[in-house]
């Protein structure tokens, strides 16, 4: 018997960082790029960027204030 095949986790596009965050599309690639602060971590793959899900969730909590 083989062992179980493990799914790599499934990388979000800019689109999809997009609505996630309610955000337009060019705030996330400028968030995600360097131009503007705080950076949304994210990974250049060629000419495209991918987001981890958990990694982006992780950056929201981050940014909560408390008032």
């Amino acid at each position: 018997m083989s062992p179980p095949t493990v799914q790599p986790e499934r990388l979000l596009t800019v689109d999809q960082v997009a609505e996630l965050l309610a955000m337009s599309t060019a705030w996330v690639r400028q968030h995600s790029n360097g131009m503007r602060r705080p950076a949304i971590p994210s990974l250049k793959l060629g000419k495209s960027v991918r987001f981890r899900r958990d990694r982006v969730l992780e950056f929201v909590r981050s940014m909560e204030r408390e008032v």
